[in-house]
């Protein structure tokens, strides 16, 4: 009975444990209170969530809400970032369900206690046979699975480009202090 319970509970933490889901295709550049998430240049695989306050070549300025310390309420602190040293920016555009994957680990972890049960049963009156433990075990993982994952959902974030600035006008040629001359050159 412990490694019934021990296979439900595992099946939920792993569904409930969905990572966020990024899509590839870019999203237009945020606009002031969305919620967005950063990384910097020497570090894109830790994530900073905020709400973006503005956006420009030269700066991200964003809120982060702080946690109040003791009795005292959260609040949101406002800080900027250089765009030169953002290595990736993102933008929330959602969420969504995990049905799928909850079903998927459920069938895995079911299919795992079926042959666990199919293995330790005895011929009885009121025991099941070890198709019925197989069978039965990976439904029913594959149902509390799909309710779990159904249940949870992930943030969805779409990768965003940067404004950059803009390179500066290509300097005129230089003009020379000699005077202008026509000539024409004859071969010998």
């Amino acid at each position: 009975m412990r490694i019934r319970r021990l296979g439900l509970l595992t099946a939920g933490l792993l569904a409930a444990c969905a990572p966020a889901h990024v899509v590839t295709t870019p999203a237009p550049i945020p606009v002031a209170g969305d919620r967005i998430r950063y990384a910097g240049v020497s570090d894109s695989s830790e994530f900073i969530a905020a709400r973006m306050v503005s956006l420009n070549a030269d700066s991200l300025v964003f809120e982060r809400f702080v946690t109040g310390w003791g009795k005292g309420p959260g609040f949101w602190a406002r800080a900027s970032l250089p765009t030169d040293s953002i290595g990736l920016l993102q933008v929330h555009i959602g969420r969504r369900g995990n049905a799928g994957r909850g079903a998927l680990i459920g069938v895995l972890v079911g299919g795992a206690l079926g042959v666990t049960c199919a293995a330790q049963t005895e011929s009885g009156w009121l025991e099941p046979t070890p198709e019925e433990c197989l069978v039965g075990y990976t439904l029913m993982g594959a149902g509390t699975g799909l309710l779990l994952g159904a249940l949870t959902h992930s943030d969805v974030w779409a990768p965003t480009l940067l404004p950059r600035r803009t390179p500066p006008p290509p300097a005129p040629p230089p003009v020379s202090g000699a005077p202008l001359a026509v000539g024409i050159r004859i071969p010998l």
